[in-house]
């Protein structure tokens, strides 16, 4: 009888900018989870600390942190030594752990710290980590239809067409582009060209626990709730992400009036920080709603948020594939969500949930007062989006799927 091995563990490094709690660090967590039990030995290698860390630690992963560059390109000699800095810090974990697979996370243009410094390898010098490893690949993951800078300034659009043709440049020196939407697979193919479509591989965001933990999760004070009047009867409307204008808070905010007037049990808690914290602060108070929105700011709780709420809400202007709306499907809430790449493809209209246009609080506030005035159809939107879920969209089937586009490119 022929005896079949196992084929020898594959060494991968996961690359991401911090590990704060948010959807593409949760991403590197489960996927870590899953690549360990696919035979993977992966290491986490991060330029800022955060919560993450400790929960990537607990699956026995090893964390590295780089400090990360303080200078940009504008000081052009102190940047270029910190990119030498990291990339000879790079090169001696990839040569400590034999690391074959290089994938970054939310890297922008240490991006191209990665790959861009072997382009200059004309001899002179070998800094290029794939110069000195034969064998290793390297995959860039877009996390976000936006796949250029979107930070407002005078320079944005400049910055915007550097950036195109620096990635443009550098496609043909990387193995691949993981996309974790349909939609992500083409925007990367409209802004960077046709020619690298056979580099794209689509591999949508999973979760793992479908909301067991949630479920689980019992009811307890979170310290906002003593400011909510008749607290039996209020209704509490979750949203989670970080204050920015992509997530398009404020047009929640805007919708709270036209909900609140019908529904005055109605509180809206918004999970998370970001530049625009003050400004949709200062919304909010100005509404005249201020008493029904709640700011609770960055949180380590968010399962637990979640199984309180009444209802779960994305507003956001655009998206990748949220984590925030699967664990929220997960957990059997109903959700109202806009019609934004990722969430086009998870939802199914007017069956796990409703879909609205992004910027429109009319429809936003139409849509939740269409669940609270209907609580059966709500619930079954829920246990519809769960069941779709867990069909779907689990950690155990992205994590196959990286592993056989990493056999299939070795």
């Amino acid at each position: 009888m022929e005896i079949i091995q196992n084929p020898k563990p594959l060494p991968v490094m996961q690359i991401i900018l911090d590990l704060e709690l948010a959807g593409a660090q949760e991403v590197v967590r489960t996927l870590t989870e899953y690549l360990q039990a696919e035979n993977c030995v992966v290491i986490v290698v991060s330029f800022r600390d955060g919560p993450m860390r400790s929960r990537i630690e607990e699956l026995g992963v090893k964390v590295e942190i780089l400090n990360r560059p303080r200078y940009t390109v504008v000081n052009l000699p102190m940047f270029l030594l910190e990119v030498w800095r990291i990339r000879h810090e790079l090169q001696r974990l990839v040569e400590t752990y034999q690391i074959e697979i290089i994938q970054t996370h939310l890297l922008e243009v240490l991006d191209f710290v990665v790959l861009s410094l072997r382009i200059l390898d004309f001899g002179i010098s070998k800094l290029a980590l794939r110069f000195q490893n034969p064998k290793l690949k390297i995959f860039w993951t877009i996390h976000n239809v936006e796949i250029l800078p979107t930070m407002p300034g005078r320079l944005l659009q400049a910055k915007r067409k550097v950036y195109r043709w620096l990635y443009r440049f550098l496609a043909r020196y990387i193995d691949g582009f993981i996309a974790v939407s349909n939609e992500v697979s083409e925007a990367i193919i409209t802004e960077l060209g046709e020619q690298i479509r056979p580099k794209v591989f689509t591999i949508n965001n999973g979760i793992s626990d479908f909301g067991i933990s949630i479920l689980a999760c019992p009811v307890r004070d979170f310290g906002f709730d003593s400011k909510i009047k008749n607290q039996k009867s209020k209704i509490e409307i979750l949203t989670v992400g970080r204050l920015t204008e992509q997530k398009g808070h404020r047009y929640l905010i805007a919708a709270v009036a036209a909900v609140v007037s019908v529904h005055p049990q109605v509180h809206f808690l918004f999970v998370g920080e970001g530049e625009l914290d003050a400004e949709l602060k200062a919304q909010a108070e100005q509404s005249g709603y201020g008493a029904h929105i709640h700011f609770l700011g960055k949180r380590q709780d968010v399962s637990a948020l979640l199984a309180k709420a009444d209802m779960f809400v994305l507003p956001s202007l655009w998206e990748g594939l949220s984590i925030a709306l699967l664990e929220a499907m997960a957990a059997a809430k109903p959700i109202v969500a806009t019609a934004v790449s990722g969430t086009t493809q998870v939802m199914l209209p007017n069956k796990t949930g409703l879909i609205v246009p992004p910027h429109d609080s009319t429809a936003l506030a139409e849509a939740i007062n269409q669940f609270l005035a209907d609580p059966l159809k709500a619930q079954a939107m829920g246990q519809a989006a769960r069941q779709h879920v867990i069909a779907n969209y689990s950690a155990e089937k992205q994590a196959k799927e990286h592993l056989a586009l990493y056999r299939q490119i070795i």
